[in-house]
């Protein structure tokens, strides 16, 4: 039963694992988009802590941690000058109907009163507020200093996050910080490039591999299963009757 139970859960954590694969691949191009990376470092404490009982339920959530990797994707030229990236650490503050949310898709527009809002209709935050650039010629410096026909008009709000600190996708490109995350300044290394937006950091090749390799795993576990389920049945039939 024991083994059983740890080759179902195998099976579990790579399905998880082939549905992380699979959300990567599908938002490759999308830009700003970061791609989840699997951890099995829950499993591994569980297991050295004894945690894992015979009958304990199978959660696959419980096996491994998803979380976010947060790299640099490469920056792409478009000439657009409502394509904004982000060359280093830091993220877009917008308002969502939810409160305060952060992005590294910067592929913003404007509504009809000329306030600059993201792709969803989320508007783009500044430090005073709400930026509007009523319809006008808009240049932004690497320090996301909005100027409006030459004139500064407010500065693009763009924090930062400590190494470490958590982070949970909602979503559109969004993020939301927990309870207790502190926002940090604009790192002094980093800057806003006009023109410009982050493709995403998914490398289609490498996820291509990891695809076919929990795939595989997948299919061992499966044969360990149908293996030990055999065995149960000889036991069951065949040792039984010889008593």
């Amino acid at each position: 039963m024991q083994g059983m139970l740890e080759a179902v859960r195998g099976c579990l954590k790579e399905e998880l694992r082939m549905d992380v694969i699979a959300n990567n691949l599908a938002n490759a191009s999308v830009p700003g988009f970061k791609k989840d990376r699997v951890s099995f470092q829950n499993l591994l404490i569980q297991q050295s802590m004894g945690a894992q009982q015979v009958n304990a339920p199978v959660n696959r959530n419980s096996l491994v941690h998803v979380a976010p990797d947060l790299s640099q994707g490469d920056l792409r030229f478009t000439g657009n000058m409502l394509d904004f990236a982000i060359n280093g650490k830091g993220f877009f503050k917008v308002m969502t109907p939810n409160g305060i949310r952060y992005t590294r898709k910067g592929n913003f527009t404007l509504d009809t009163t000329g306030n600059l809002i993201t792709q969803e209709g989320y508007q783009v935050l500044g430090k005073g507020g709400t930026i509007n650039v009523m319809n006008k010629q808009v240049e932004v410096d690497d320090r996301g200093r909005v100027l409006v026909d030459g004139s500064e008009l407010d500065q693009l709000d763009i924090v930062s996050f400590g190494d470490g600190a958590r982070l949970v996708k909602e979503g559109k490109g969004l993020f939301r910080k927990d309870p207790g995350v502190n926002e940090e300044p604009f790192p002094a290394e980093s800057a806003v490039r006009q023109g410009y937006l982050e493709n995403s950091n998914v490398n289609i090749a490498e996820e291509m591999v990891k695809m076919i390799h929990s795939l595989r795993a997948f299919e061992s576990y499966q044969r360990a299963i149908k293996v030990l389920d055999h065995l149960d049945n000889k036991v069951t039939n065949e040792v039984a009757r010889l008593r």
